[in-house]
């Protein structure tokens, strides 16, 4: 019996063995991986293109990579402008198998773009910037030059190295060696453009994924997709609903999008799901693809796409885009994008410190202008909390306020030296209680997400007008913030505190009359002194 328990033993401790060195092997695998990947540095300029005085001081990518993925900024390399509505940025896919990780995204990064992969799915026109929610997503452009034999079922990626990517404010390029594609973005607040350069002789094609969305791993998914193809134009327009992490809470994201490419489609056609169609001109469904080729010549290897959204209507994604773009190039575009950011990185000017505190400083003062979002189309019109179309007086409408992050640190800058905008937020935040009943707490697209705790609006509005900033209802927005302190706004769970009763009672948060007792008596005591002051 002894000698059988110690043949027993000695099996285990050798397929322990085994199993532990087994799993150190995958271990150094994974990493060396994963060094071989993020060791490659992108640039900053190339020999045709740089940055601005201050721009050049910005890093794209600080804050895109990062193990485990929460210590990820959840940050993105692509083309914006200063709280533009369009952030057209690659999204990538992770080394993990069907991201058994974090099941709800196909990067490690909420934004679309982790530094730890190097598979590229394409470039997609809308996400949120710096948050833990996946949203967004909207029409992926793909270049490739293989129009045959692609499988519409899985998710078609090039390989890329971080050795291959430009960026700086403004503008984004990366070089998909393997197929010798150069892809280049940029933007304005409501327009994305793209510029594709092919190697002589190639197959010009690119690939429309009308139903994107980040988040669709996650069985959220995407619905209600329309496109409308008019080749005789140049012309692609069309919707699409999404609903993400914070869009779904509150049924749904609609999108309305015009893309106008430079050449004529020598052949095209759609995927619907089911089959791929040659020529067809139109589809709905949930899975849409297009496939469109380009003819040309040798002498002509670009193919240039200016692409206008709107979450009005397609008629506005067009105004949009011939207001802002019209018959600028890209070039142009690229120059405006620059100027833009430079006005605001400007706003600061540091002396001192090395060259790396400066890229710190200046990156981070890049990311604080990135979020919220301008809603509002450039004729004025914008979708309410109510679902109703609404009109801009004086002022820009703004969404995607990450309230309960942003009232400690961001608004406070804003009082300091985007006045303006600050102000425009204010109203914007008035007009979301106008329509919808309350004051949000973290207000994303034409919705409450009810997201985080407290009621932070309360802290945020009062402190721009105590620092001077009082050209909003200020009386009606007293009002609401009352309403919501003492117990009765009309929807609690996504404006309100969750709680109060108790807090009003007692004085505090109880412990067992609720989750999270501490933080709810902090946020409440915070906010209650707020609307005190005001």
């Amino acid at each position: 019996m002894g000698q059988l328990i110690k043949i027993i033993l000695k099996i285990f401790l050798y397929l322990l063995g085994t199993a532990v060195t087994i799993a150190l092997l995958l271990l150094i695998g994974a990493k060396l991986k994963y060094y071989s990947i993020v060791l490659p540095t992108a640039k900053n300029q190339s020999e045709n293109i740089s940055p601005g005085i201050f721009g050049q001081y910005v890093n794209n990518f600080i804050g895109t990579g990062g193990f485990p993925a929460w210590v990820c900024g959840m940050n993105f390399p692509g083309a914006t402008v200063p709280f533009g509505m369009v952030r057209l940025s690659p999204e990538t896919i992770t080394l993990v198998p069907e991201n058994y990780l974090v099941p709800e995204r196909k990067a490690l990064n909420t934004s679309g773009y982790y530094y730890g992969d190097n598979r590229m799915l394409g470039f997609s026109h809308t996400r949120l910037a710096g948050t833990g929610a996946t949203d967004g997503g909207h029409l992926l452009f793909t270049p490739t030059t293989r129009p045959k034999n692609i499988d519409y079922q899985e998710d078609f990626y090039h390989n890329f190295s971080h050795n291959d990517e430009i960026a700086f404010p403004g503008y984004y390029s990366v070089n998909f060696k393997d197929e010798h594609i150069l892809s280049e973005l940029t933007a304005t607040e409501r327009t994305g453009l793209h510029r594709y350069t092919f190697e002589e002789s190639a197959n010009k094609n690119i690939l429309l994924k009308i139903t994107n969305s980040m988040g669709d791993k996650g069985g959220r998914g995407v619905k209600q997709g329309k496109v409308k193809l008019t080749p005789e134009k140049h012309e692609i327009v069309g919707s699409i609903r999404t609903f993400g992490s914070f869009a779904g809470r509150y049924g749904g994201q609609e999108v309305f999008f015009v893309v106008k490419f430079d050449q004529v489609f020598s052949s095209f056609g759609i995927w619907d799901g089911i089959k791929f169609t040659p020529n067809r001109k139109a589809a709905t469904g949930d899975d849409l693809i297009v496939n469109l080729s380009f003819a040309g010549d040798d002498l002509n290897r670009t193919v240039n796409a200016k692409v206008g959204i709107s979450y009005v209507s397609i008629e506005n994604a067009r105004l949009n885009l011939e207001i802002e773009v019209g018959n600028q190039s890209f070039d142009e575009i690229v120059q405006k994008a620059q100027s833009k950011w430079e006005g605001k990185l400007s706003l600061i000017k540091i002396n001192g410190g090395s060259a790396t505190d400066r890229t710190i400083f200046y990156s981070s003062l890049y990311r604080s202008f990135q979020m919220p979002t301008i809603f509002n189309d450039v004729n004025g019109e914008y979708l309410g909390f109510d679902n109703n179309i609404h009109q801009v007086t004086d002022f820009n409408y703004y969404t995607d306020l990450s309230l309960w992050d942003t009232f400690r640190t961001v608004h406070p800058l804003f009082n300091l030296i985007s006045k303006e905008e600050q102000r425009d937020m204010m109203v914007s935040l008035i007009q979301m209680a106008r329509h919808g009943g309350s004051l949000p707490r973290w207000p994303s697209g034409n919705g409450y997400t009810g997201s985080m705790l407290g009621s932070p609006a309360d802290i945020t509005i009062t402190e721009a007008y105590l620092k001077g900033i009082k050209d909003f209802d200020v009386e009606f927005a007293y009002k609401k913030m009352k309403e919501v302190a003492l117990g009765n706004p009309n929807n609690r769970e996504a404006s309100g505190r969750r709680g109060i009763e108790g807090y009003i009672k007692y004085g505090y948060s109880p412990d067992e009359l609720g989750d999270e007792s501490v933080a709810q008596t902090l946020e409440y005591s915070w906010a209650d002194y707020s609307i005190s002051l005001l």
